[in-house]
Parts: structure tokens; sequence; C-alpha cells
């Protein structure tokens, strides 16, 4: 890949935003009962397959616009000059090129809809935890997946009560304030996610602007963080400010701000015992561990409980974390061994659903018996290495990874350190598959050009080879002298004074 100056590669990124932007019109979701429906030039952009297929092609470009200008700047930040871009020049680029996408209509996922349909069933005094998106009045035209129509909610009693606030606050005004808001709230945490990576970095001798690199700028932080408005962003920079205070000897605001964070997903329950660790010191014995794994248990998921009870929602909150068995995605290791030995089962005149399920529910305990594994066995391991190990654990036997699951695994190689060869084709072959995922979503969204096969297949095909071309230019550019300064992309991890 041939070196890009550092304006034109920020032009290259803008102009990547304002193609998603555009595109965005043509083939973003809009609920049947939006208000948008009834403005004719937009409505005739989505009219035809012909115009569908451009503005899909229009994403598609936008997606490896980005993907290109963001290549560029980790390839400039091997080089260890002056010109080297700073923390600084990284987040500006990452401010920049997010900034246009504010403004995109909804694209690679409808879950802002669902956050205001389970608002909606909060306003209404329903339980989320108990009542499915289908006993809500309307709640088809809002735009919801109709995957949520039963399914429970997933999200802690923190995001809900957000859901709550947000639809209540709009609720004179068209949904797609709502869905604003909630993309806003999603912004706000890829914001929190940025400033607490830079400080974990510089708290423990890292690289920031390699760290901003991965967590701020990445293309597939932008499609999933800001266009998809997904809540992972809040769970992710809460969880990091509860690292960044503990290891700051301040264990206990770290545990109530991972409570937060358990509070908008509960996945993130699995960050106290390494909360607990810091604590502890590395030195210490198992009675000082348990006792303070009791400690952060009583804050973290005390504080969670209580929010629960004082919203009306109890404890549901903990059924969410068996959501994951209900849905399945179909390049997840452990979809694709349930769904082989379901059908061996069914093969054999027993019932392969049954089998499937089970061997799903046995791989997620398997998953979290490796991660308490890892926070005994390895207990002493750097934090941040250990609480990606932990996360990494239970995302890859879990039977559904959105690529949202796998920034969770790069949001923190990018905080642990990107320090060699191996780390870097990690994360830039890792955020071109996700990439792929999400761009090869089925452009089924205008519901008048539903079930042409062709559109998807020529938006697939355009995001196959500009991926591998990107990928090709990008490995050659490493091959041709950059394996000797890899070493030198982050500092080596030292403890806290």
């Amino acid at each position: 890949m041939p070196v890009i100056p550092s304006r034109l590669r920020l032009l290259v990124g803008l102009a990547g935003s304002l193609c998603l932007l555009a595109g965005s019109y043509g083939v973003g979701w809009i609920g049947p009962s939006s208000l948008l429906n009834a403005i004719a030039p937009l409505e005739a952009l989505r009219s035809t397959r012909a115009s569908v297929t451009v503005f899909g092609l229009l994403v598609v470009a936008g997606a490896l616009l980005l993907f290109t200008a963001w290549l560029a700047l980790g390839l400039a930040l091997l080089d260890r000059s002056r010109r080297r871009p700073t923390p600084a020049h990284v987040a500006g680029s990452a401010a920049a090129w997010a900034a246009p996408l504010l403004f995109t209509l909804p694209l690679f996922s409808r879950d802002m809809f669902a956050y205001v349909g389970q608002g909606r069933l909060m306003a209404a005094g329903l339980d989320p935890y108990t009542t499915g998106m289908a006993d809500l009045a309307g709640w088809f035209g809002i735009g919801v997946d109709p995957l949520w129509a039963d399914t429970p909610t997933p999200y802690g009693p923190v995001f809900v009560w957000l859901e709550r606030a947000v639809v209540l606050s709009t609720d004179a005004l068209p949904t797609e304030v709502a869905v604003m808001v909630f993309r806003m709230l999603a912004a706000a945490g890829l914001a929190l996610m940025a400033v607490y990576a830079w400080r974990l970095a510089r708290l423990r001798g890292g690289d920031g602007a390699v760290t901003l690199w991965l967590v701020a700028a990445s293309p597939l932080v932008l499609m999933n963080f800001v266009v998809a408005g997904h809540n992972d962003s809040i769970m992710l920079g809460f969880v990091l400010a509860g690292v960044y205070y503990a290891l700051r000897d301040r264990p206990v605001l770290g545990a109530l701000l991972v409570a937060v964070a358990i509070g908008v997903k509960p996945i993130a329950v699995v960050a106290l015992p390494v909360i607990g660790l810091i604590w502890a010191g590395s030195a210490a014995g198992w009675g000082m561990i348990v006792r303070r794994w009791l400690a952060v248990a009583a804050v973290g998921i005390g504080s969670v409980v209580v929010l629960g009870w004082s919203i009306g929602v109890g404890t549901g909150w903990l059924l969410a974390l068996t959501t994951p068995t209900a849905v399945s995605s179909w390049y997840a290791p452990a979809n694709i061994l349930g769904m082989g030995v379901g059908g061996l089962a069914n093969g054999l005149g027993l019932d392969g659903e049954l089998v499937q399920t089970v061997v799903k529910v046995a791989l997620l305990l398997v998953g979290a018996g490796v991660a308490t594994w890892l926070v005994t066995a390895r207990r002493t391991a750097e934090p941040l290495w250990l609480l990606l190990a932990v996360f990494t654990a239970v995302v890859a036997l879990s039977p559904v990874i959105h690529p949202w699951y796998g920034l969770w695994l790069l949001t923190l190689l990018g905080v642990a350190g990107v320090r060699q060869l191996w780390s870097v084709r990690t994360a830039v072959y890792s955020t071109a598959f996700f990439m792929l995922i999400g761009l090869a979503e089925p452009f089924d969204l205008v519901p008048r050009v539903a079930g042409d096969a062709r559109i998807p297949s020529i938006v697939i095909g355009a995001t196959l080879v500009g991926l591998a071309t990107l990928l090709l230019l990008a490995e050659g550019a490493l091959k041709r002298g950059v394996r000797a300064r890899t070493t030198a992309l982050s500092g080596a991890w030292r403890p806290s004074p």
C-alpha cells in the first residue's frame, strides 16, 4: 500500500463517511410507520432495484474508503520519526470520520429500534425481561426486527432505565428522534472508551496513538458504535474506566464503574474478578483474593440488584445471560459444531434440535470454566491481558458472535497492547472479517425490493474484492520492512506506582 499523506488520508476517510451517509438514505432502515416514508424524494430513491443496488454499492465504497484510511493511518504509526501521528492526530481523525455518520439512517443492525420498543414496554409498565416486543401495540411499525417479537431484552437495568427515559422524553416526537438520542448515547460511550483507553495506555507505558487507532478510529468501530448505535460502547467505556481506577488504587470506584457496565450488558460481570485481583495485588494469598472478590461482588452486583428493584424489574436482568442460547451466528464455532452434531442426531432418529441446544449450552459452560480457570490459575497475569483472555473464552465458545462482540476483544487488545506482528495482523484481519459480516447482511431493508438475490450478490462480491485487494496491499507493506519495527508499537507493561 503506498504511503498516503496525512491530509489526504483524512480526506479519504471523510469521503468514506460521506459515502456511507449518502448510501444509508437508499438502503438504511426506515420503520413501516415512519413519517420519512411520506417524503416523496426519499421514497423515489428507495423504490427501484437499480437505485437500491447503487446505494448499496455506495455503502460498500464508503466502508472500503474508511478501511483504506485506517490502514494507512496504522502504517504511518510504524514510522518512528517526528512525522508519526500523535494521539491527538488519531483522535482528531476518528472524530472527523465519525461526525457525518451521526446523521445516517440506521445500517448494519436494527437494534436502535429495539431500544425504542423496549423503552415503550417500560413506559407501558411491562417488564422487558418477561415480555416480548409482540405484546406492544404497533411494535412492528417502529422498525423493530421480528427476531425481537418474543425475545426478552438482553440488557441490564441501567440501560432499560435509559430506554424508558429516552422514550418518555421524546414521546411526542417522531421515532427517529429517539433513535438519534440512542445513537448519541452510543457515540458518548465511544468517547468514554477512547478517553480511558488512552489513559490506560499512558498509565501502562504503552503507545496511546496505536491504542486509539484500534479503539476509536477503526471502521468497524464507526460502523457499529456510530452508524448502528450499539450500546456495547457504553459497556466497554465503563469497563475500561473501572480497570483504570482499580489500577490507580481506587478499586471500589472501579467496581462501581463496572457495575454500571453490568447494568448496560450483564456480560460485563466477567470483569469483576479482574478488579478483585488488581485490588488484592499479585502477591496476595487465597484468603485475601477471596475477600476482595466478595467485596467487588457486593459492590458491583449488589448495586445492580438494588437498581433493578428500584425501577421495578427486580433481578430479571440475570435472565439476560441466557439469551445467547436463543439465537445463533452461522459463523460461530459453537453454532457450527451444534448444527453438525444436531444433524448427526437427526440421522440417528434423535431430536436434533434438542441435541443442538445441549451442545450450545455445554460449550457456554466450557467457556465459563475456561474463564474461571484463567482468573484462578493465571491470576498473576497482567490484568488487561487477563481480561482479554476471559472475554475471549466467553465469546469464542458462544453460539452468537456479532461483529460488535468482536469489538469487545479488539478494544481490549488495543488497550492491552498491539506490540508484535501477530497482534497487528489479528487487529487488521479481524476488522476485515467482521466488516465483511456487517456489509454482507442481506439488503432487504427496503421492503419493495426484498427477496432479490441479485442485490446482496453484487454487494457481497464488491465487498470481497475490495477487502481482499486492500489486505493484499497492506500485507505487502508489512513484509517490506515493518516486521522489525512492530515490537516498538507499544511499550511493555509496567505496574502503576
